[in-house]
């Protein structure tokens, strides 16, 4: 690939206001970044090769070379065996506004968590936007489309860094996730993840994560049903693949195999939270005593559910759930569930969000907080005389 006279004669132009002031290491690295700022070289554009910019400069490789490396370092360029070396991001007057892709998903744990980040950004010098999203209520091709638009608007505007809460869709369309979090990749914007994986778990990708301990707290909640003396304890999850979810069905399976009890792969309901039809199956075919749920949206579903089809909670069959969201005290029968700590998370998000653009070599990191089990009714815990925990 050959670079036109227009190039040329703009980086001559260039260089020319600079020869009287700078280093050529200096020079070669504001030529660069001004070219990038420019548009002159566009991301995914190769740049020319370190034997021309040393004939331009009149340098020598190894200072061409030590200037490429720290533009490199920065995150601006990204250098490709054999290729050459190309735009990996573009300065912009952006670089200080953080951005969100949360898919309609900025209730439920993602409020407090999203105004916690909000605060630690601006002590960090950073602000966070909320640009407009789908809807949670809408199908799975608007959030995808949605998404993906916006992504291309952070990519356009040059946003310092993602904050990412994969999508939850059908396995066949997970994929939508990877292409997303590569996209920003390639355009040289971090990228850190919430709450959840782009991969299903126990697969990992090579994002930076801040959640919960899925598997671990899936494994408090059940040992609590199991010690009130459930012995049927089967999972019911809402249509959609997502790994947080399939970490607590593991965590859930450990406590039974743990007891000698082999899980059957049918005691797993995964349907239409929001269709009675779906739970009347689940009740016609299931032996369970009680239930853990995905989370505390699909518990209070659940609920309602079998309250129309006169099953009683708890004295019928217990229900559980997980985070701990606003309207868990507020469901038919206030749901014993895992608190998550959204406040940390937040903290800890921004945190790793700085550190990554302070070192973009850094390896990935997971940080995985502990949660709170809070008991409350949903459970029978005070129908079977064990209240010692119960919280609020």
């Amino acid at each position: 690939m050959h670079f036109g006279d227009p190039i040329q004669a703009a980086g001559d132009a260039y260089l020319a206001s600079l020869r009287h002031t700078t280093s050529k290491h200096a020079k070669i690295c504001e030529h660069v970044r001004e070219g990038i700022a420019s548009g002159l070289y566009r991301i995914g554009q190769r740049i020319p090769t370190e034997a021309e910019l040393a004939r331009r400069f009149g340098a020598c490789r190894q200072t061409v070379s030590q200037a490429l490396r720290q533009l490199e370092q920065q995150g601006l360029l990204t250098r490709r065996r054999g290729a050459g070396t190309f735009v990996r991001r573009r300065t912009s007057t952006t670089n200080n506004v953080f951005g969100l892709l949360l898919a309609g998903a900025y209730s439920g744990i993602f409020a407090p968590i999203c105004a916690r980040m909000a605060r630690v950004a601006r002590t960090k010098g950073y602000s966070l936007v909320v640009e407009d999203a789908p809807s949670e209520d809408a199908d799975d091709q608007a959030l995808i489309r949605g998404t993906e638009e916006l992504c291309r608007e952070y990519v356009e505007s040059g946003v310092a860094g993602v904050f990412f809460a994969p999508l939850i869709l059908p396995r066949h369309q997970m994929e939508v996730n990877v292409h997303i979090a590569e996209a920003l990749d390639r355009a040289g914007i971090p990228v850190v993840l919430l709450d959840r994986d782009i991969y299903d778990y126990p697969q990992r990708s090579r994002f930076d994560l801040v959640g919960v301990a899925n598997r671990r707290a899936s494994q408090t909640l059940t040992n609590h049903l199991w010690e009130l003396g459930y012995r049927r304890i089967e999972y019911i999850t809402h249509l959609g693949e997502v790994s947080t979810v399939t970490a607590r069905i593991a965590g859930c399976m450990d406590v039974l195999q743990n007891h000698g009890i082999t899980p059957d792969p049918k005691w797993v309901h995964q349907g239409n939270v929001r269709d009675i039809a779906f739970l009347r199956e689940v009740m016609r075919d299931s032996h369970a005593e009680a239930f853990v749920c995905a989370n505390d949206h699909v518990a209070a579903r659940v609920m309602r559910h079998l309250a129309t089809l006169g099953i009683r909670v708890p004295d019928d069959v217990a229900i559980v759930g997980f985070d701990d969201v606003d309207y868990a005290t507020l469901v038919l029968v206030p749901l014993t569930t895992m608190r998550q700590p959204c406040a940390r998370i937040g903290e800890m998000a921004v945190r790793l969000m700085v550190e990554r653009l302070a070192d973009p070599g850094l390896p990935a990191r997971e940080v995985s907080f502990d949660c709170e089990m809070v008991v409350r009714e949903s459970c029978g815990a005070a129908l079977r005389g064990n209240v010692a925990h119960a919280v609020g």
